[in-house]
């Protein structure tokens, strides 16, 4: 791994230009992470309410639960399947971007700051024990069998 004095000037305004671009990538991920999963959520937190709200609705013959429920999973699968492509581009970025802090040279200690490193040594690994987009694809799969439980009981 190079440090910033066997770097070319050339190479180190580069690595300036694309910090701040991958920083904010990282983050326009997660958001975007975020959203999908309140999305999802509240599309399904949306509809059951409305079908347990209705207390007239007749129960669905087989054919008529069939189709709800392959259409629940499917959007429910969909938001996942995204939910994941998010992450793992969140996951490159927060790599490509690691690997330029690193030859800037912001984990090393003394280089910014006399006797301490500029960023802590287990920011380099903190995000693999990252649990949030597990809480995301829970929450999406326990409302999708609340959906589906609701058509499956009806009233």
């Amino acid at each position: 791994m190079p440090d910033t004095q066997s770097l070319r000037q050339e190479q180190l305004d580069v690595l300036r230009i694309l910090y701040p671009w991958y920083k904010e990538e990282v983050f326009r991920r997660r958001e975007q992470m975020m959203r999908l999963t309140a999305f999802a959520s509240a599309f399904l937190v949306l509809l059951l309410v409305t079908m347990l709200a209705v207390p007239s609705r007749p129960r669905p013959d087989f054919t008529v639960a069939l189709f709800a429920i392959t259409g629940v999973a499917l959007f429910s699968a969909i938001f996942a399947y995204l939910i994941l492509q998010q992450r793992t581009r969140h996951r490159m970025a927060k790599q490509a971007l690691i690997e330029i802090e690193r030859v800037l040279g912001l984990y090393d200690e003394g280089l910014y700051l006399v006797g301490k490193a500029l960023y802590p040594e287990d920011w380099q690994t903190a995000w693999l024990g990252d649990k949030s987009v597990t809480i995301y694809l829970v929450v999406l799969a326990a409302l999708t069998v609340l959906v589906i439980a609701a058509v499956l009981v009806g009233p």
